[in-house]
Order: C-alpha cells, then structure tokens, then sequence
C-alpha cells in the first residue's frame, strides 16, 4: 500500500513540474525575443519542443519567433501545430491568418479569420482584418468595406481603421466617400503622409486639383516620398497651369520610379505648356516607346496557383510526378488550356527548377491534349529554344502565330530566334510587335537597332531598359556598356 501510494504521489506532482518546465521555457524564451535575440529563442522553444511535443503554446510561441524572422512557411506550420490543441484560440489564429496573407494565400487567410470572426463576432480588431483580407479582392471587396464598418463601430478607435475604410472605398470608386475616410485618418494621426496621398487622390479623381495638390505637398512634407506621391503633385500642378513647377516633382517621381510611364506624358504636356517642343516631343516619343507594354517576365498567379506551386515542388523533387499531377487535376481549367492545364502547369514547373527535358515532354503531352491552345505551343516553342532546338521551336512558334496572331510569347520567340541568326530586321520586327515590357529582351532589340544602325531607335529603347529593368543593375550596366560600345564606334576619333 505505501509502494502504491508513493506511485501515485508521484504521477499526481508529474503535470505540475512539466507545466513549470514548459513556464520557464516559455518565459526564457519571451525574454530572449524581447530583446531581439530571435534565434536563441527559437532554441529554447525548439528543445523545450522535443519534450513536450504536444504542447500548443510552446507551438505558438515559437511561430511568433519565426513570424519576427518573416519565415512564413515555419510559422504558418508551427501555429496549425498548436491550434490542434487549441482549435479556438483567437490569437493563434489572428496570426495564421496573417502569415497565410503574407503569402498571399489570401482564401487561406480569408477561411482561418473567418473561423475567428465565428468564435469572437464582437472582436473589432478580428473583424477588421477580415474585412482587409475581404477588400483585397475585386469580388469581396463590398463585403470587405461593411465588416471594416461593422469593426468601427465595435471600436472608433481601433489604429488605422478610417485608413482601411478609405482605402476601400478608393478602390470601391466611391471616391467622395474616401475623402471623409482620409480625412478622419489625419485627424487622428496628422504625421499620416500615406492617408494624405489618398486623400490626394481621391480629390484628384473628383477633379478638385487645389486640394489634390494640398494633400499632395501635405503627403510629401509628412515623409510620404514615393514617386506617386511626386507624380500627383506634378498632375495636379499641371492642371492647374503651373508648368514650370510641375516639371520637378515629374522628373523626381521617374527618379525614385523609373517605371511610372504616365509621368512621361505629363511631362510632354508640361513642356509644350512652356513652348520646349523638343524636349516634349522626347517625352512623348519616350511614353510611346514604353507605353501598352505587356510584362512576360512572370505570369500572375491565382491563389490556387500560388499554392500548388509550393506543394507541389516537393513532389517532383521527390520524383512523385504522378501524384503532382492528380494534385494539379483538382485546380479549376482555365478555358484556353481545358484538360491540358495540369500538363502545362507542370511543365512550367519543371522548366522554373531547370529540367527541361522533363518540362518539354510533359509540354509535349499537354500540346497533344490541347492543339488548338497558342500558348502551350509558344511555351513549348520557348523550352526547346533554351535547349537549342531552334527548328523545332520555329515550327512551334509559326502555328503558334497561326492559331493567334497576337500571342505575345511566340512573338518574342521569333524574335530571339531571328537575332540568334543575326536577322536584325525581323527581330526587330517580331520583337516590337511583341510589345514586351522584359528588359532582358529589351536589351537584344537594342542591340539589334545598333547593328542595323538605326542609332535614335537604339538609345530610345535603352532608355526604356532603364525605365523597366531599374531593379536589375546587372542589366542596365550592360546597357549602358552597349550604348557606349556603339557611339564610340560611331564618333569620328574612333574612324
């Protein structure tokens, strides 16, 4: 009887002293994350982890950490780790929300705040991040704007609200409606440069150019230095007829962003404003060259997209090609691809990991499935020019052209195939009527100017580099080399 009763003493204290283990783990750890030692945390949860594997606040913290670290992968399995335990904790689920957001798994993130909107329907600050996962799509946005509504009036005071509002109903074109919004934002926080460039905005849609360019120059004295924010004070300048102090912020807004092709028209209508017609005819000639480009470089992805693209590559590394197709077979059809659409996507996939072999057979099988579909034919006509099957890739591009006479992927091919061949006047031809915005291929239609001597044409198109390929430094020092080669060839000195 003693033996039994110091058992069971014995297994009564065992909860109790892991709890405290967990306790002190769990204090050590915030500790160390408070003062920004995030990988010493990371440890102690971790070790505390091999003990007490089930434990789902050892589980949350550690997801905290790696959320600090924006490893969104880590956090985003650590918190499912714990709400196994604790399906209802509000907070854990606050937090996986946002990390599937950050990873634009927007429906994820929509479907695990929807559950803690459930759980807590009077929680303001749960409403208001499901109404901001609501409004970032077109379909919900409606329905975004009345839970930020809904969250408002659970809380007045919740940080940002007016601003989540305002932007809604800017995107919403409820325009008259975002300027109360702002201008609640600034009245609550008046260092708010951001809600005073949509306040801008939203007076500029109305066509009110005063107060656009009130907030404007508001949004830029409060620290809100973007090149938008420069651009709208140099619309709103211009509208009002001040020229001369619109060309400016013009051309600092296309310094801090090289990309925004519209300041190009502004500043043509500036200068011819001011009687420069040289200086607005290269404006214009520039908005021309830059303007109704399409961006090949990476196509969008829907969020179904998103996500398979990251289950999925495990499985090929893995060789499991069978059961990433049957993963790929549950996502919708696009019409262009019908039953083709899982072949071509892991064709993509194979072609993103450098396995063109296996991206070009499954391309292959998915062209058979869908021979009346340009783009599988164009992809498949790009996969076999990077493997140098040039006459094959040809033949993909013409009945490419043939089924879709403005499929911009076949374009492009015939145009990198042309320069490889040194054609000059048919890449320049398939490759401006491609309409690309890739500066990569941009560069090759540059150079061919050059060689055909087209010189004006040539430095136009460098320009464009710059404006597109600015985060690319590799690129537009290239570029620039290029330029340099071909005018010092062209100077007297160098004959």
């Amino acid at each position: 009887m003693k033996l039994l009763a110091t058992l069971l003493c014995c297994s009564a204290l065992l909860p109790a002293q892991s709890r405290d283990e967990i306790t002190a783990a769990v204090r050590q750890g915030q500790a160390l994350a408070a003062s920004g030692q995030l990988e010493k945390a990371a440890v102690i949860y971790q070790s505390a982890l091999r003990d007490f594997p089930a434990d789902a606040e050892l589980s949350f913290q550690l997801g905290m950490v790696h959320f600090r670290q924006r490893q969104w992968t880590g956090a985003i399995a650590d918190f499912n780790l714990s709400l196994r335990s604790r399906p209802r904790d509000i907070k854990t689920l606050f937090y996986l929300a946002e990390a599937y957001f950050l990873t634009q798994s927007v429906d994820l993130a929509r479907q695990t705040i929807a559950r803690a909107a459930e759980i807590a329907p009077n929680d303001a600050q749960i409403c208001q991040k499901y109404g901001e996962y609501l409004s970032a799509s077109l379909a919900t946005r409606s329905d975004g704007l009345a839970k930020l509504q809904r969250a408002q009036r659970l809380n007045p005071g919740l940080p940002r609200i007016d601003f989540d509002m305002g932007k809604t109903q800017f995107d919403l074109t409820d325009f008259q409606d975002a300027t109360s919004s702002f201008a609640a934002a600034i009245k609550r926080d008046p260092q708010d440069g951001e809600a005073a460039f949509f306040l801008g905005e939203s007076w500029a849609k109305l066509g009110d150019w005063s107060k656009a360019k009130e907030y404007s120059t508001y949004a830029l004295m409060h620290g809100y230095t973007t090149g938008a924010a420069y651009y709208e004070l140099g619309v709103a300048l211009t509208e009002l007829g001040d020229a001369k102090s619109a060309l400016e912020p013009l051309h600092q807004a296309l310094t801090l962003q090289p990309s925004l092709i519209q300041a190009h028209f502004q500043l043509q209508r500036a200068y011819r404003h001011l009687g420069q017609t040289d200086d607005a005819r290269r404006e214009a000639e520039l908005f021309a060259a830059m303007n109704n480009r399409t961006n090949t470089a990476h196509e969008p992805r829907t969020t179904e997209e998103q996500q398979a693209w990251s289950d999925v590559r495990p499985l090929l590394d893995a060789h499991h090609e069978s059961e990433a197709l049957a993963y790929l077979a549950k996502l919708p059809e696009p019409a262009p691809y019908g039953s083709a659409y899982p072949r071509y996507l892991l064709g993509e996939m194979y072609f993103s990991m450098g396995q063109r072999a296996d991206a070009e057979r499954v391309l292959r099988a998915a062209h058979v499935q869908a021979p009346a579909s340009s783009h599988i034919s164009a992809y498949l006509g790009m996969v076999q020019l990077s493997s140098d099957e040039e006459q094959e890739a040809e033949n993909n591009f013409v009945a490419a052209l043939a089924l879709d006479s403005s499929e911009t992927l076949a374009k492009i091919g015939m145009g990198v195939l042309h320069y490889r061949r040194q054609q000059w006047d048919e890449a320049i031809h398939y490759l401006e009527e491609s309409r690309t915005a890739d500066a990569g291929t941009l560069y090759l239609l540059c150079d061919a100017y050059f060689r055909v001597g087209k010189m004006k044409e040539a430095l136009l198109t460098a320009q464009v580099i710059h404006a597109l390929g600015s985060d690319n430094p590799a690129l537009l020092a290239a570029v620039d080399r290029l330029v340099e080669k071909y005018k010092s060839a062209a100077s007297p000195s160098s004959q």
